[in-house]
């Protein structure tokens, strides 16, 4: 290497370190940071970014040919979260000794105890290998939840979903943000937003939030069922309080040895397990302290567990199964899950949200128009389900 090349080389690194260094700083800082508003605050334009991020997903879930990934065909997937591990049956069950104030929603009657499906999940756009570093899903679905659910299309529905994901925060704070991000991602750029299109000014670029997003994209787990995950966003809790939502792992029996090299190694993975024994996690809110950096629009700011700690509202099991069948991996597929599955005690709230509502019904509603030779896509629900058995007609099912 010649002299010129080890000073650039050097400059560079120290460069970047700079640069890492003080987005470290700034995560800091905001932990911090008193924040001047703890409740929802919705921008007048957020409606118009909202109209461009539709756009962004729709053409994700038609995704172009590309040397990594084949042309668009049948089941047309989510445009996130494309890829399931697995749907497996759980049962949820309410804490005996809940205190008065978390006996909210689904959780009002302490020992009540619901049947669920858990779909787990790796966040990018299209299937890939596991070994790829990315984000992994753990959406629950509650069955037999009586009350008026907030989407009117679903209103009467007697599901309850709670959407997760293995980080505590998200990258980016806005809705205007995250339609400049999805823009640019359209365009074949996935580091242009945080470069600021690749602007020769580093003080326009996104440095912390180019950390937080590699953050979000995780080497794989040993095992899904020994992950911790996290609500990302606030919820209501009830008439007073907002909360995140976490389910943390409580399984006893070490993960499974499998071949890491197989790129659906977190499948067998989970399927070797569940055929030893149960799995479980418990599942848990953090309720937001008035005067504390826990704001509800900047899903880029983690709550302080020293503020305020998580506490358990039910525990979840996971039975021991077999799950890995042709029939429940396409019953996996029809399943569509969003955080506005929910009754009024556990609105979802702040701008990440709002986003979620509109984009989730429209890539529902897009992939539902989607036709096979000239037939109703098969892959997609009509209904939410019942019970444990593997039919989205709408009728009941007891097993």
């Amino acid at each position: 290497m010649t002299r010129r090349l080890r000073i650039l080389r050097g400059v560079a690194i120290t460069f970047a370190a700079v640069l890492t260094a003080l987005a470290v700083a700034m995560i800091a800082v905001e932990r911090r940071r008193a924040p001047t508003e703890m409740g929802e605050v919705i921008p007048p334009d957020e409606g118009a970014y909202t109209a461009e991020i539709i756009a962004s997903a729709i053409e994700s879930v038609n995704y172009p040919a590309a040397k990594d990934r084949p042309a668009p065909h049948p089941p047309y997937r989510r445009d996130v979260h494309a890829k399931a591990h697995g749907c497996v049956q759980a049962l949820v069950d309410v804490a005996k000794d809940l205190a008065p104030a978390f006996r909210q929603g689904v959780f009002a009657q302490p020992g009540k105890q619901y049947r669920a499906w858990i779909r787990f999940s790796s966040g990018n756009t299209w299937p890939q290998a596991d070994s790829e570093r990315d984000a992994r899903g753990f959406a629950l679905k509650l069955m037999g939840v009586p009350g008026t659910k907030l989407l009117e299309v679903e209103a009467t529905a007697d599901t309850q979903d709670f959407v997760l994901i293995n980080s505590p925060v998200f990258f980016i704070r806005t809705v205007e943000e995250y339609a400049k991000f999805t823009r640019i991602l359209a365009d074949g750029s996935r580091l242009g937003y945080f470069f600021n299109q690749y602007s020769w000014n580093p003080l326009s670029w996104r440095v912390r939030d180019m950390i937080l997003a590699l953050k979000t994209l995780k080497a794989a787990p040993d095992s899904l069922l020994h992950t911790r995950f996290f609500s990302l966003s606030a919820y209501k809790f009830g008439p007073d309080l907002n909360v995140k939502v976490s389910a943390a792992p409580c399984t006893k029996q070490p993960a499974a040895k499998v071949d890491r090299k197989d790129p659906n190694f977190l499948r067998a993975e989970m399927k070797a397990e569940l055929a030893k024994d149960d799995a479980c996690f418990a599942l848990m809110v953090q309720p937001q302290v008035p005067g504390k950096n826990m704001p509800v629009e900047d899903p880029t700011v983690e709550w302080s567990e020293r503020d305020s700690p998580f506490v358990t509202v039910a525990s979840i099991t996971v039975r021991k199964q077999e799950f890995d069948t042709e029939r429940q991996n396409e019953f996996c597929e029809n399943l569509s899950f969003s955080p506005w599955h929910a009754v009024e005690a556990h609105r979802p709230i702040g701008g990440l949200n709002r986003l979620r509502k509109a984009v989730y019904l429209e890539d529902a509603r897009y992939r539902r128009s989607k036709t096979i030779d000239g037939n109703r896509n098969p892959y997609l629900a009509q209904a939410e389900p019942k019970g444990w058995c593997l039919d989205l007609s709408g009728a009941t099912c007891e097993k």
